[in-house]
């Protein structure tokens, strides 16, 4: 499955990637994590792609993503051309604008309603991406997340991980 999340820089875009990347890899699958963002810290476009199989994996990026995570209008418009014609997108229905076929919730707002921080929207987001595909177990997420956050972050991330799952199986 090829993963595409897209958004600007500050909202952990590049984060996500590497966690669901970790996730698969502990499940013993193969993957390839990948990532392009603009030289802006913040408001650049930032993309991070993900590549899970249990095949070997050929490709060196993203090809032709079967989901694509949007999070925000210039990463939709940045990243939108890569998504299959029947792939799943997948947004953050307050900050994208889609011309297609969509799913998701409003992402930022349920982080910070969550857990105060706008900037665990990435989590939020990992677990509705989860909810609504079972890529890989919620259990691997978790445990990706406490190796990858910020050290002292970790429950407040996974509290955001697990609202996203929450809000996937609720639709």
């Amino acid at each position: 499955m090829q993963i595409r999340f897209a958004g600007i820089g500050g909202q952990g875009v590049v984060l996500a990637g590497v966690i669901l990347g970790e996730a698969a890899a502990i499940e013993g699958l193969r993957v390839l994590q990948t990532q392009d963002y603009s030289s802006a810290s913040r408001g650049g476009h930032s993309i991070a792609d993900v590549i899970i199989s249990n095949e070997e994996i050929y490709d060196v990026m993203v090809t032709e993503a079967d989901v694509l995570v949007a999070l925000h209008q210039l990463g939709y418009e940045t990243a939108k051309s890569k998504l299959k014609k029947d792939g799943i997108l997948i947004i953050d229905t307050d900050l994208v604008k889609p011309d297609r076929e969509y799913i998701g919730a409003p992402f930022t707002r349920i982080a910070e309603e969550t857990t105060g921080l706008a900037l665990t929207v990435n989590m939020v987001a990992l677990g509705y991406l989860i909810g609504k595909t079972q890529i890989v177990k919620p259990e691997s997420v978790e445990e990706a997340i406490r190796r990858r956050v910020p050290k002292g972050t970790e429950e407040i991330n996974i509290k955001a991980f697990r609202k996203g799952l929450e809000v996937s199986m609720n639709e």
